[in-house]
């Protein structure tokens, strides 16, 4: 009813009465199949409980077992939400039809990001693109770079097939006169943005929405780092088309009042390459399932809550537990409040800066048992499906992308409930969590890790190419 409120109230809808009814039957005739089935589900259900449940009867009328009329409706209200569950899956899998075209279609990459150039996941987000498209037989991507911050490293040029640079304004118009379309990844540039559309006006520019620049400075208390998100706004309305990383992005992006904005949104997830299947597949996990061993990896912002594990580990007082924090940057400002976290807890806190190396990150992976997803506001999370990639127990926050994720395997992994507006409850809350992992035994910890893993595959890059061949083709062919 609420799609269906939306198709006709909302005035800026493209869709007519033709698309709305021919979207009604699809659904009808999809929903027909799949009650079917539900229906075939339920019968077999229905036997199997009327069986155990005479059994139970029975038992009941001996004088050695009590017959548990509670349990026995639990059970069979557990098998009715697993039924009405099946009934209202969505079918996620992406139809489309494929035009024909004599060339690959062109995707120009913008970006001012891209290893060994890094500033945050922006960069990680890039190089999985490229990968995603590689020996794809219809597209074709080509990374543009911005040096409006800093210089392309020559090594780029060996590194990524196709990469072009836009030093000048005299730059833009050979660098995109052979572009189908723009995957534009840049926030603070929306007057180079103005001129690719000014020298290119059929060009289709999609904005990929990393994060909401305006949700990280309310949740980073006003940083001035992120105090120019009028930029990113501007960014928006200028583009044709915004990709948002997770539903929950989607619903700050409406709620901030961007939907009023005549540009085009969907949602589609950051892709993940997982790199240990095999080691999964061949029982081969390197992994200490009784380390009890906590800590955090990531960039250190206050959104990000990233001391919370040593406080509830010095809550809890645990005092055998080692809490590994990776991600402090001590290089241009130092940093007053992580030195004296790393002399308060200095029995328990193992700081390992901020860090791009190899060795150090086999490290910190080498030394927790636990590692902790913290944080009042997180639009995806790529160190979920790191650490859930590698075979370790997560502690995980119950908010926006990280509780998407895990959506499915929920109850392989330990949540914790977000308090946003009171950081003592917050602490208690993740303490909760750790307490319950370590009440785990470590058999069980093991085969959490291994089921926790299928959520993985709906990030896998075949499974998120498609979400992006589709848009582009809907996009370059609704000229």
């Amino acid at each position: 009813m609420e799609l269906f409120r939306t198709l006709f109230l909302n005035h800026k809808s493209k869709l007519n009465l033709k698309y709305i009814s021919l979207f009604f039957k699809q659904k009808e005739i999809r929903l027909a199949g799949i009650m079917d089935v539900v229906s075939f589900i339920y019968g077999i259900f229905s036997n199997i409980f009327l069986v155990f449940l005479g059994i139970l009867q029975r038992l009941h009328l001996t004088p050695t077992y009590s017959f548990d009329r509670d349990l026995v409706m639990s059970v069979f209200r557990g098998m009715i939400n697993s039924i009405i569950e099946i009934s209202s899956e969505e079918d996620e899998e992406v139809h489309f039809e494929r035009p024909e075209r004599k060339n690959k279609i062109r995707i120009g990459l913008l970006t001012n990001e891209i290893p060994p150039v890094v500033y945050g996941g922006v960069a990680t987000w890039i190089v999985n693109f490229i990968k995603m498209f590689e020996d794809n037989k219809y597209f074709e991507v080509y990374p543009i770079f911005l040096a409006h911050l800093d210089d392309l490293p020559e090594e780029c040029l060996e590194n990524y097939k196709n990469i072009r640079v836009i030093k000048t304004d005299e730059d833009i118009q050979g660098v995109f006169e052979d572009i189908d379309v723009c995957i534009n990844n840049l926030w603070i540039a929306e007057d180079t943005i103005t001129k690719i559309k000014g020298m290119f006006p059929s060009l289709k520019i999609i904005t990929v929405c990393h994060s909401l620049i305006r949700m990280e400075n309310i949740t980073n208390m006003g940083s001035c780092y992120t105090n120019n998100f009028n930029r990113q706004e501007t960014t928006f309305m200028i583009s044709d088309y915004v990709v948002l990383i997770s539903k929950a992005e989607e619903d700050y992006y409406n709620m901030l009042g961007y939907s009023e904005f005549n540009t085009d949104t969907c949602v589609i997830y950051n892709s993940y390459t997982p790199k240990y299947d095999e080691m999964f597949d061949n029982d081969e996990v390197d992994v200490d399932y009784s380390l009890n061993n906590t800590g955090y990896i990531g960039r250190h912002v206050p959104r990000k809550r990233p001391e919370l594990p040593i406080l509830a580990v010095d809550l809890l007082k645990k005092d055998d537990v080692k809490v590994f924090n990776m991600g402090v940057d001590y290089d241009k400002y130092d940093n007053e409040y992580w030195r004296k976290l790393e002399k308060d807890f200095k029995d328990n806190l193992v700081i390992i800066p901020f860090s791009s190396s190899k060795a150090d990150k086999d490290y910190y992976w080498g030394n927790v048992g636990v590692n902790c997803i913290t944080g009042i506001y997180e639009p995806f999370g790529y160190t979920i499906c790191e650490s859930i990639d590698r075979g370790i127990p997560v502690v995980v926050s119950n908010i926006d992308g990280p509780k998407e994720i895990i959506e499915e395997v929920k109850d392989n992994v330990y949540i914790y409930d977000v308090d946003v507006d009171n950081y003592a409850n917050d602490i208690v809350n993740i303490s909760v969590a750790l307490q319950n992992v370590w009440d785990t035994p470590s058999e069980v910890r093991k085969i959490n890790s291994r089921e926790a893993r299928k959520c993985l595959d709906k990030l896998r890059p075949e499974n998120i190419v498609r979400h992006w061949e589709k848009l582009i083709y809907d996009i370059i062919y609704s000229r």
